[in-house]
């Protein structure tokens, strides 16, 4: 998932604070769905990458999505589901979408 940040390059400490409750959020739906992993973040131009991995794209999108709409992120946000390594196909749902 990518977090638009409102708040300069690193986003501001309620920014990092929210997107930090919603990590361990993540984590945690993650690990009782036993759908994969979530592997942490990276910050940088405005933006926030939260990275997450499983066997199945669907299984875990579907796992975190409860999660992810309670969240409300930011218009410009976006969840990238990706089937396989990278350059495989990939969906990318807008959080306007969901």
């Amino acid at each position: 998932m990518t977090i638009k940040l409102n708040s300069g390059d690193m986003g501001s400490a309620d920014e990092r604070q929210r997107i930090t409750a919603l990590e361990g959020q993540l984590a945690d739906a993650i690990k009782r769905s036993s759908t994969g992993e979530f592997d942490g973040d990276e910050y940088g131009g405005g933006m926030c990458t939260v990275c997450m991995y499983g066997p199945s794209a669907e299984r875990l999108f579907v796992a975190v999505l409860p999660v992810l709409k309670k969240f409300r992120a930011p218009k410009g946000s976006y969840v990238v589901k990706r089937y396989g390594k990278p350059g495989a196909r990939q969906d990318r749902i807008t959080s306007s979408d969901e």
